[in-house]
């Protein structure tokens, strides 16, 4: 019987009524069937890296209810569930906005999460990378002339609170990196996929109040551009010089009009962090319920995403072990990479489409 209902979809006729709302936060999973993803982000106002555990939960019961009981941990502190019947999309989000959480600008054409470093739990930072990435990121959320159809592709944006630069800014369209002297370095055209490009220093010294101008003026001229590969290819393609010309003139003129940043004084939380590894980035419903009972009861109410689908749980100093969980580590607060990034899995060909 759910084979015969499965088969009566096409994957063509549910990806045209799923594609134009991609940047909501649904995708088309594989094959002929009603299955969609759902690409989950926190809410605005909310900081993208901390989870805590009543959204846990939620993400897991909808999972269970709606999808295949799995989740995956994303690339930039995103969490996504599978097989939902795309006609309960919108009943879905609804349950989870509940809980402060909202796909919205996830996927698709968009301005994604702007991923932060987790400052708040490294002596070496220089600035709140939180606050920043919240700042930033709420300013693009909802705003229809950076979304499909107008934006002809994804902007990735990261933010390092200081020059080990562990969020990875030469992989970015926009990295973003802190220093010590108050200011920042900004990188353009960076971007991963078939054709990798490696971001360029493009402004140094920038003060915090120039941010926000400075990424307004770069999805401009994207936006302008109609470059649907990608802004790594206008910069390419116009060259550094001519890129950053444009960028700032735009951002000069938008400026005056913009919100101040919040207050970037570093704020340390003196907490060691419980490190639980998922290397193809799977977790079950049942784990997800696990994690938020240990964040509940050895630390403080929520977990960190990062960039390298691993889950930190800051644990309180007087914890020395951890019965409920399997394989973890325990550390001592610092960067996430102080080595460099690691390798993360994709979905592969089970669910996405132009997996081989």
């Amino acid at each position: 019987m759910l084979g015969s209902y499965v088969s009566s979809f096409r994957y063509s006729e549910v990806y045209k009524i799923v594609y134009p709302r991609r940047h909501e936060g649904i995708y088309k999973n594989r094959g002929d069937n009603p299955w969609v993803s759902i690409r989950i982000r926190q809410g605005v106002g909310r900081d993208p890296s901390k989870w805590f555990s009543n959204q846990l939960r939620v993400i897991a019961e909808v999972s269970s209810r709606y999808g295949d009981g799995r989740a995956m941990l994303g690339t930039r502190g995103d969490i996504e569930i599978f097989k939902v019947d795309f006609r309960l999309f919108d009943e879905v989000v609804a349950r989870l906005r509940e809980v402060g959480l909202d796909p919205r600008d996830s996927c698709g054409n968009s301005v994604r999460n702007p991923i932060p470093c987790t400052s708040q739990f490294c002596p070496y930072a220089h600035i709140n990378a939180e606050a920043l990435s919240t700042f930033i990121g709420d300013y693009f959320r909802y705003r229809s002339e950076y979304e499909y159809p107008s934006l002809p592709h994804r902007i990735k944006i990261s933010i390092s609170a200081c020059e080990r630069a562990c969020a990875a800014p030469v992989a970015q369209d926009i990295g973003i990196v802190a220093k010590p002297n108050g200011k920042f370095d900004v990188y353009l055209g960076g971007g991963i996929g078939e054709h990798a490009f490696s971001a360029k220093l493009a402004f140094t010294d920038v003060n915090a109040e120039d941010l926000l101008p400075i990424c307004i003026g770069v999805a401009e001229v994207f936006r302008r551009s109609g470059e649907r590969r990608g802004f790594k290819w206008v910069v390419k393609l116009r060259g550094l010089d001519k890129v950053k010309e444009e960028v700032m003139a735009i951002a000069r003129e938008v400026k005056p009009k913009l919100p101040k940043p919040p207050d970037l004084s570093p704020k340390l939380i003196k907490s060691r962090i419980a490190v639980i590894k998922y290397p193809t980035g799977w977790v079950s419903a049942d784990e997800l319920v696990q994690l938020a009972d240990v964040a509940e009861k050895y630390g403080f109410g929520y977990v960190l995403l990062f960039n390298n689908q691993s889950v930190y749980i800051p644990i309180r100093e007087n914890v020395d072990r951890i019965a409920e969980l399997g394989n973890y580590e325990i550390r001592d607060p610092g960067p996430i990479y102080p080595e460099g990034p690691i390798t993360v899995a994709c979905l592969g060909n089970e669910l996405c489409p132009p997996g081989s």
